[in-house]
């Protein structure tokens, strides 16, 4: 074989090759997938910052406050951004395509009849009825403190911790007033159900394809927010009860997740065999809400070391588009005992 013949064979093979795998030269395959968030059920309470009271006292000491919360409120609807768009009835309108055989190969969205937003809610938060929890105050001097707490729910048989920490500065006048300033983090579990679908395009010399992939996903995540609450109340030993005002800022995050889990009413479809470039754009939108807060109350004091707080905590939403509720009611009860 003379030197001509064998760089057309050389030649002709490295064609063959460029062609199997979907690629010649100066061009690739991409696939970009777009992933859209279509409902997702929540469960989890409201993260509530801790109270804490505070005194003339100059003294170090450490604090134990068994608490308890009722909501009066057991959901919320509201919406995320992220949703495909629907047909003229509000469905995300598919087409099954089926193999040769009769058993289905994919699904793929139905060209140009998806054109209109979605205008309901996506969204579902279960708030469940009582929140116990523990916080633990360590008074380190006069004015500086450091903190920490759990908490604990139960909601249709799911069990939920979480908890908080942080430091504080307070101090009290000789006139009868104190104030208590936070700043920390809550630490929460929330469960999920949610149902998510991913668009996948694939273009290349040698591809064309486009398909829906369908995941449901039911786990927990365990998320870290901010806050930051100011309590005024007042010290008097003598007055049969005493009054506090707490106010805030809170954070909370309903969702973080990757969807992992495809959903078993339909087919998962594999990826092609030939190499390609990936493009992913995640349209969900912001699950992290706002919450400004005001609890009023009362203490009554038993004694040098221990005190009742009984007072309502209000809770008003304020990042959660479309939410059919934008305040929450939570009676309270506190129990501090001090060494």
């Amino acid at each position: 074989m003379n030197h001509k013949n064998l760089f057309t064979h050389l030649a002709f093979l490295v064609m063959t090759l460029l062609i199997l795998f979907g690629c010649t030269p100066g061009q690739e395959t991409v696939k970009t997938t777009t992933i859209y968030l279509q409902e997702i059920e929540l469960s989890g309470p409201i993260n509530q910052s801790p109270i804490h009271i505070s005194d003339s006292s100059e003294t170090p000491s450490i604090t134990f406050s068994p608490r308890f919360s009722y909501s009066v409120q057991n959901s919320v609807e509201g919406k995320i951004e992220g949703h495909t768009l629907v047909n003229g009835n509000g469905v995300f309108e598919i087409d099954t395509v089926f193999n040769p055989n009769g058993t289905i190969n994919h699904y793929e969205e139905v060209q140009g009849a998806n054109r209109y937003q979605y205008k309901g809610n996506n969204l579902q938060w279960n708030i469940p009825s009582v929140t116990a929890g523990i916080d633990i105050d360590l008074k380190l001097s006069r004015n500086f403190a450091l903190f920490g707490g759990v908490n604990y729910t139960n909601n249709n048989n799911k069990s939920l911790w979480g908890g908080n920490f942080g430091l504080g500065i307070y101090g009290a006048s000789k006139k009868g007033m104190a104030f208590r300033l936070d700043a920390g983090a809550h630490v929460q579990s929330i469960s999920y159900d949610a149902y998510t679908i991913e668009s996948v395009e694939i273009t290349g010399p040698s591809a064309t394809d486009e398909y829906v992939i369908f995941y449901h996903d039911v786990d927990e995540s365990t998320n870290l927010n901010p806050f930051i609450n100011l309590t005024i109340n007042s010290c008097y030993p003598d007055w049969i009860f005493n009054f506090f005002v707490n106010a805030g800022y809170s954070w909370q995050t309903l969702a973080d997740f990757e969807p992992k889990e495809p959903d078993e009413n339909y087919y998962d479809e594999l990826d092609p065999f030939y190499s390609y470039r990936e493009i992913v754009y995640d349209l969900r939108g912001e699950s992290t809400i706002g919450f400004f807060h005001l609890t009023p109350g009362l203490i009554f004091n038993f004694g040098a070391y221990t005190r009742l707080l009984v007072g309502t905590r209000f809770y008003f939403i304020t990042e959660l588009n479309e939410a059919s509720s934008s305040l929450f009611i939570l009676p309270m009860m506190q129990v501090d005992f001090s060494l």
